[in-house]
């Protein structure tokens, strides 16, 4: 199968690449903004690559020209701006990215490879919040509480339409939290990670700066989120929407004082204003029972070895940054 991953050298992107390796059978192709020597993980996305674009989403031709040059058999769309936070300073480039940048994806294929099939990656923050103790399936409505949310929610608007309007395979996640090795600290347990490494190098005072710690959410690991992502691209339904979550929550507290416990460090929790987020919701934890119908998929890894391994690549590259 050749396979177009947008998006291809960000978080997600690098362990689907490791996941399609392991399964073979494709050959795939990659785009991200910018060009592949800027990329830290470049030798692998070499390796791992048939080819490499520097593609700018937000630029309708040349989209048309990546897709029309190698027609695609499928199309995971993974290219996003994937903060909240970073949404609330720049709504217009989020919306640009997220919304406009699907519709000229799902356009182009529209006209070079009609019968490719695509998966548009989302968001469960398209839901806000669910009820307290509960799970959201899929036929809640959308209910976006900020403009990353916003965004995400118009990107699914769109590949439903161009499904049921152009009769395009497409089909559609709505991805809960997640978190793993590689993930940035601008997202919550990615950075308290990172900042538990820094003080464990004795680069940081032993303060660990958090925002609203008594939100549960589930969080799953990015491994077994890209296994769902392999799995929806070959049974998939076309149309259709599908939560990828583990369906268990957790107070973001706990996850933190888990995390502490794993990283063996010392540190006072202090409550930072500039990182509590307005609207936050409460509760947002899904169910994964129409996914697990579809594809067979269950999550694999717990959330203690999430955790852990999350500790332990931040602990590894803050121990790499202070040699250098």
């Amino acid at each position: 199968m050749r396979l177009f991953i947008t998006g291809v050298a960000g978080f997600a992107g690098g362990h689907l690449l490791d996941h399609l390796a392991e399964l073979g059978g494709y050959e795939t192709h990659g785009a991200d903004h910018a060009p592949l020597e800027a990329h830290p993980n470049a030798d692998a996305l070499r390796a791992q690559l048939e080819s490499y674009r520097q593609l700018d989403i937000t630029n309708a031709g040349a989209v048309d020209s990546w897709l029309a040059e190698k027609k695609p058999d499928a199309l995971i769309h993974l290219a996003a701006q994937a903060s909240g936070a970073d949404s609330l300073e720049h709504p217009v480039a989020t919306y640009h990215v997220n919304a406009m940048g699907t519709l000229h994806v799902l356009d182009a294929l529209r006209r070079t490879a009609p019968s490719a099939r695509v998966l548009v990656t989302g968001s469960a923050d398209v839901y806000g919040a669910g009820p307290a103790g509960g799970r959201i399936r899929e036929d809640a409505p959308l209910r976006p509480g900020n403009p990353y949310a916003g965004s995400k929610a118009a990107q699914d608007v769109i590949a439903e339409i161009y499904s049921a309007t152009f009769h395009l395979p497409v089909i559609r996640t709505r991805t809960f939290s997640h978190t793993g090795p590689g993930q940035r600290p601008r997202f919550a347990l990615a950075g308290f990670a990172d900042q538990l490494a820094r003080i464990d190098a004795g680069l940081a005072p032993p303060e660990i700066r958090v925002g609203n710690l008594d939100v549960t959410r589930e969080y799953g690991d990015v491994r077994d989120v890209v296994r769902a992502y392999a799995l929806l691209i070959g049974r998939g339904e076309a149309g259709e929407a599908y939560n990828v979550a583990t369906g268990h929550g957790h107070k973001l507290r706990d996850l933190l004082d888990r995390l502490i416990e794993i990283s063996e460090v010392e540190a006072t929790v202090v409550v930072d204003p500039s990182r509590v987020r307005s609207r936050d919701a409460d509760h947002l934890v899904g169910d994964p029972a129409k996914l697990a119908d579809a594809t067979g998929w269950k999550p694999l890894r717990s959330i203690d070895q999430t955790l852990s391994d999350l500790y332990r690549d931040a602990r590894n590259r803050v121990r790499a940054q202070a040699k250098a």
